[in-house]
């Protein structure tokens, strides 16, 4: 079990972070095709309820080189559903992300919010749980999930610099 903060200064507002990259389909094609280099990424189910967006994702990122024993148990692809819910009111996001395989034994939640920095910058906060409980390579794996997480958020942030500077937000 670990728990995970993951903090990245950003260029500009919390609304435009929201909604103009959060919830924008062409960053998100972006962010996990050119830059993750996802092999799917698709939008499940997107709705408002009152005051929240709900959001259902459903991803296969390259998993590329893993050791030998958890390959084994892997295999080749490792897909997940996210599960999300934002709180307009709130701007706070709170999200569950369901493996494809393993799912009783690999468990990953958190909630992402932006504080403001400046006039036109954040400091998006994510923070997360992750408990592994796979006989003999669990911690491989939690160190796994880890490391492609904190890569993952970091890649996202470069892009939304990049995206916001290119959009002129």
């Amino acid at each position: 079990m670990k728990d995970l903060t993951i903090r990245h200064e950003l260029c500009c507002t919390a609304d435009t972070y929201w909604n103009k990259c959060v919830f924008d389909a062409e960053y998100n094609r972006r962010l996990f095709f050119e830059v993750l280099k996802f092999r799917a990424y698709d939008l499940i189910e997107e709705k408002e309820v009152g005051d929240t967006l709900v959001r259902r994702v459903r991803a296969e990122p390259e998993i590329g080189n893993l050791p030998g024993p958890v390959k084994k148990v892997l295999g080749d692809s490792f897909g997940y559903v996210e599960e999300g819910i934002f709180d307009r009111k709130t701007q706070r996001y709170d999200f569950r992300t369901i493996p494809a395989a393993f799912s009783d034994k690999i468990k990953i939640s958190g909630s992402m919010v932006c504080e403001p920095l400046g006039d036109k910058s954040v400091a998006r906060i994510a923070q997360m749980h992750v408990d592994v409980n796979l006989f003999m390579i669990g911690g491989m794996v939690l160190d796994r999930i880890t490391a492609d997480l904190d890569r993952s958020y970091t890649k996202a942030a470069e892009l939304t610099n990049q995206w916001v500077k290119e959009k002129g937000y």
